[in-house]
């Protein structure tokens, strides 16, 4: 046990002598090299108004996986849209397993699930804002054509659409700062509550999507948000809504993406409940029950 607790506490110390090097002293002063620093403000009951008729909507997917090794595995993938806190959600789901000839990797093929369901979701409640969970690079990574479909949609019906990271793994601050880091690094403790950067256009992971990061809690951690560059003008609008929508005690997302992931997330039991309702016994015994070992993803 006590070289157990030397190799935590020498962790511990290898990350505390990373995180020094960081000069936090001049990080704020130098945000502004990389782009705008915007203070967002709480919309007001009356601003708020103008979402009321067609509503703030939110996507999220899971993945459950039951079996042992390939190809003894069935993995569940769920998308939801959730059009607001009164309305009926749309789901779509979808069963992969090498047992049915289906071979693409779950967590791709939910990113692509999740576009769909987003533009049914769209062309359905005709919704004002969309905030999706997760950035917009994993979704035109594996669904191309697809997100691209999605963004007419949104541009038709004048949505805003957002994508929401909590998990941020960029490094497009702390390279254009000349740090070896990354920028969850950079902005913990950077912005003051409410601040956002708004990244200039050279820093863009591509062409297509703009970056933002805002402190939209009283937690020091702030989030990453992509947009379409079509939404550009809309990003303070954007920002704002983040802002108002989410608790200041949070983790720093909207509460609406709270709300889907509930919705769209698969638990071990419901998967086993699926499984044992509705895979004949003795189809669970040959293919399923060989290896009762269980993998999430």
């Amino acid at each position: 046990m006590e070289d157990r607790i030397r190799e935590f506490e020498k962790f511990n110390e290898t990350l505390r002598e990373k995180y020094k090097k960081i000069d936090k002293a001049h990080i704020k002063a130098d945000l502004s090299t990389v782009g705008e620093l915007y203070q967002a403000k709480k919309l007001t009951v009356e601003e708020l108004g103008v979402y009321k008729e067609n509503s703030i909507a939110a996507v999220d997917g899971s993945v459950n996986s039951f079996g042992g090794d390939e190809p003894n595995v069935i993995s569940l993938l769920s998308a939801c849209y959730l059009p607001d806190l009164k309305r009926e959600r749309l789901e779509i789901n979808k069963i992969i397993s090498p047992l049915a000839g289906s071979y693409e990797n779950p967590k791709d093929e939910l990113a692509r699930l999740e576009v769909l369901v987003a533009i049914q979701g769209l062309e359905k409640f005709k919704s004002h804002a969309l905030f999706m969970d997760g950035g917009f690079i994993m979704f035109l990574t594996n669904a191309e054509d697809d997100f691209h479909d999605l963004v007419q949609v949104a541009n038709k019906n004048k949505t805003l659409v957002v994508g929401i990271i909590e998990d941020m793994k960029s490094k497009v601050v702390a390279e254009s700062l000349g740090i070896d880091a990354y920028d969850r690094e950079i902005v913990f403790g950077a912005l003051d509550y409410g601040q956002a950067l708004i990244l200039n256009s050279k820093h863009r992971k591509n062409t297509e999507v703009g970056t933002a990061y805002i402190r939209s809690a009283l937690s020091p951690q702030p989030i990453a948000i992509d947009y379409n560059v079509s939404d550009e003008k809309r990003i303070r609008e954007a920002l704002d809504l983040i802002f108002t929508m989410t608790p200041e005690s949070g983790r720093g997302i909207p509460y609406i993406i709270d709300m889907v992931d509930k919705y769209a997330r698969i638990t071990d039991r419901e998967l086993e409940a699926f499984i044992k309702t509705y895979i004949d016994e003795d189809l669970r015994r040959i293919y399923l029950d060989q290896a009762r070992k269980k993998r999430w993803m």
